[in-house]
C-alpha cells in the first residue's frame, strides 16, 4: 500500500493556508493584526530607550568646585582626567559659604574644601541627584589622594529617609504624565458628545483632581516626601493637562484610532526616560541630557525638586518650560478641533452596519 498522499491533497492544504493567511490580513483581523505588530515594535522601542538612558550611565562633565589656596580648579580637574569612567569640570570658589551656596542653587553637585593640615572635607548633595552623590562619595578616596589628604563627606542636601534613592519626585511626575493622556482618552471614549469648551472643562478639572490626589497621597497621607502643597499640586496638575492636551490634539488630527501612538512615543519613549527624575541629567546619553531639558516630564522633576528640597533656590526654567507646553499643546487642539469639527460638540460616530442574516436552507 502507496504512503504517499493522495493526488491533490498537497494542493489543497496550500490553498487552505493561503486562505487562512488572507483571511488573517482583511476584515476586523486586519487591525488587529497592525496593533499587535505595533505593540510589538513599541515593546521593543521602550525596552531600547529606558535601556540606552539608564542601564550604563556615564558620568560626564560633572560640575563639581573646590575651595583651597594649596589645589586650584585647573589643576584638580588634570588630576580627575584619569579616574576611570567619569569626567569632571571644576570651579574654583572663594569660600566655603559661596561653595555651598552654588550647591543649593544646584549649580555644581559637590564641592572639596581643603586646609593646610593633612584633611579635607568633601560637601555633597545627595537632593540635587542621587546617582551623582554616590558616584562622588565614592570617589571620595580618589579624590583625596589627588590632594593628598583625608576626605571627611558630608551630605548638605540629603534625601527624604522614605526616599533614600530620590525616585518619589520622578514616580509623581510619571504618575501625572500617564494618567494625563489616559485620563483624556477615556474622557473622549465615554463623553463623546462634548462641545470644545466642555471637553477643556473636564480636562481641566481632571487634572486639578488627580494632581490634588497624588500630591496629597505622596505627601501629608503617605509621608514620602515633605513638600509645600499648593505648588506641587499647581506643577502636578499643569503636566496632567499637558499630557491630555498632546493627546487630544492628536486624536483631532489622526483620529482616535492611532493618537495614542504619537503620544506614547513623545512621553514614554522620549520625554520619562530623559527626566533626569531616576538618573541625574549628566549619567544620561547626550540626546537624553538635551531633550530632558525642554520636555515637560523633565521640566516637572526639576520644578518637584526645587519645591521640595531647594525651596529658597527656584529656578524659572521649568516652569517656562511647563508653560509653553501647556500654552502649545492646548493652543494646538483648540485650532485643531475649531477647524475640523468646529467649537460644538463632535459628530456621534456611526454605528457599526448590521450584518446580513444567514440564509435560511431550503
Amino acid at each position: 500500500m502507496s504512503s504517499e498522499h493522495p493526488v491533490g491533497s498537497a494542493p489543497t492544504a496550500v490553498a487552505r493556508g493561503l486562505t487562512a493567511a488572507r483571511r488573517a490580513v482583511t476584515g476586523p483581523n486586519k487591525p488587529a493584526l497592525i496593533v499587535s505588530l505595533l505593540v510589538s515594535l513599541f515593546a521593543a522601542l521602550f525596552v531600547t530607550s529606558y535601556s540606552l538612558a539608564m542601564s550604563n550611565p556615564q558620568p560626564h562633565d560633572v560640575p563639581i568646585g573646590v575651595v583651597s589656596e594649596t589645589v586650584t580648579a585647573a589643576q584638580l580637574q588634570e588630576g580627575l582626567a584619569n579616574v576611570e569612567g567619569a569626567s569632571f569640570v571644576v570651579a574654583d570658589y572663594p569660600s566655603l559659604d559661596a561653595a555651598t551656596l552654588a550647591i543649593d542653587e544646584q549649580k555644581i553637585y559637590a564641592a572639596l574644601v581643603t586646609g593646610s593640615g593633612k584633611s579635607a572635607d568633601l560637601y555633597i548633595s545627595s537632593a540635587s541627584g542621587a546617582s551623582i552623590a554616590k558616584l562622588i562619595d565614592a570617589d571620595a578616596t580618589e579624590l583625596g589622594d589627588k590632594v593628598g589628604a583625608s576626605i571627611t563627606v558630608t551630605d548638605l542636601n540629603p534625601l527624604s529617609p522614605s526616599d533614600p534613592s530620590g525616585l518619589v519626585l520622578f514616580y509623581l511626575a510619571l504618575a501625572a504624565t500617564i494618567i494625563g493622556f489616559v485620563g483624556a482618552i477615556q474622557t473622549r471614549v465615554n463623553a463623546a458628545g462634548l462641545t470644545l469648551g466642555g471637553e477643556l472643562l473636564w480636562d481641566a478639572g481632571r487634572a486639578i483632581l488627580v494632581g490634588l490626589v497624588i500630591t496629597l497621597t505622596t505627601g501629608p497621607i503617605f509621608g514620602f516626601e515633605s513638600f509645600p502643597i499648593v505648588p506641587v499640586w499647581g506643577v502636578l496638575s499643569c503636566s496632567v493637562f499637558i499630557a491630555g492636551a498632546v493627546y487630544s490634539f492628536w486624536r483631532v488630527v489622526i483620529g482616535g484610532r492611532w493618537a495614542l501612538v504619537p503620544t506614547w512615543v513623545l512621553f514614554i519613549l522620549i520625554s520619562n526616560p530623559s527626566s533626569g527624575g531616576a538618573v541625574a541629567p549628566e549619567l544620561l546619553p547626550p540626546f537624553y541630557e538635551f531633550m530632558g531639558r525642554w520636555m515637560p516630564t523633565g521640566a516637572t522633576v526639576r520644578a518637584l525638586r526645587d519645591l521640595t528640597y531647594f525651596p529658597d533656590y527656584p529656578h524659572a526654567e521649568p516652569y517656562l518650560v511647563l508653560g509653553a507646553w501647556l500654552v502649545g499643546a492646548t493652543g494646538a487642539f483648540i485650532v485643531a478641533r475649531s477647524a475640523k469639527f468646529g467649537p460644538g460638540r463632535l459628530p456621534a460616530p456611526a454605528p457599526d452596519p448590521k450584518p446580513e442574516p444567514a440564509a435560511q436552507p431550503a
